[in-house]
């Protein structure tokens, strides 16, 4: 997270933070008006009509085949009630639902990064290094990311070589199939970069101690690392022990499942999958 907002630190425009939220919600808005759509070719015929006496309000069904004043609807009614309700309120609100998924559509297809970048790299080299973009390019922003040094954990005598395809060493046959989904799908990433969290059972909180994530990726397209960790003994109690305590302390240093942090889990029964590997990969990554 450090080497993410020191990296972030030096732009001024996140296009692609904005982005994934707006389509997000462009996806919920066009549900919902499609949840709209289904419910009034599904509502009963007709309109409610309120009338009041006294202190108490009653309900009338109003249609075709009522009288104009509409047929009186009893409490033991009341859902029929509600959907004549609902769908006279929908059918006001559908409008302005559609308008708004046109506009956010539209900001959407319009709001792009790309010529911010593109009148930066056209450049002369030695003039962007005099200049601070409100965006990086892509291949800068990931150089950038990648140049920032780190030390990994040291390999024990005894284990066992493992190479990938970039060349590096692993420290098992699993995590070798993830490095090297990811070396051929072109998504950035660190081996076993280490990072500082405090233990979540000290109350004090100061306690803090080096955890070694088995891969940090960077998505390019929103410019956020995600934390890969693989757990490869989960029939072991013991490690699957370790493994609760190890998530719970990246909860508490900010780092949750599904937002920043991937897990992929394996025991004897079920081996790791390098199709899912890839799935995760293009879920999270691309």
């Amino acid at each position: 997270m450090q080497n993410e907002e020191r990296l972030q630190s030096e732009e001024q425009i996140w296009a692609d933070d904005v982005l994934p939220l707006l389509q997000a919600k462009a996806m919920k808005l066009a549900e919902l008006i499609s949840a709209k759509e289904r419910f009034l070719k599904k509502a009963p015929a007709g309109r409610l009509r309120i009338s009041k006496r006294g202190d108490h309000e009653q309900w009338f069904h109003v249609s075709d085949n009522t009288p104009q004043c509409g047929k009186y609807i009893p409490m033991e009614n009341q859902r029929l009630a509600r959907n004549l309700a609902q769908k006279d309120y929908d059918r006001k609100i559908l409008p302005e639902l559609k308008k708004m998924l046109s506009l956010l559509d539209g900001f959407i297809k319009n709001f792009q990064r790309g010529d911010l970048n593109e009148k930066f790299g056209k450049m002369h080299s030695g003039r962007r290094k005099l200049i601070t973009p409100v965006c990086l390019p892509n291949d800068e922003f990931v150089k950038n990311w990648q140049s920032i040094p780190y030390a990994g954990k040291e390999f024990e005598e005894d284990a066992p070589e493992i190479i990938t395809a970039r060349g590096e060493r692993v420290r098992s046959k699993s995590e070798a199939i993830i490095a090297d989904t990811l070396y051929r799908l072109s998504i950035p990433y660190k081996y076993e970069c280490p990072r500082q969290l405090n233990d979540f059972r000290m109350k004090s909180g100061k306690t803090t101690f080096m955890v070694f994530p088995d891969f940090t990726c960077l998505n390019v397209r929103l410019r956020r690392e995600f934390v890969w960790e693989h757990f490869g003994m989960m029939d072991n109690a013991d490690y699957s022990a370790q493994v609760a305590w190890k998530i719970a302390c990246y909860e508490a240093n900010g780092y949750f499942l599904g937002r920043n942090v991937i897990a992929s889990l394996e025991s004897n029964e079920v081996p790791l999958d390098a199709k899912k590997v890839e799935r995760i990969a293009r879920y999270f990554l691309l």
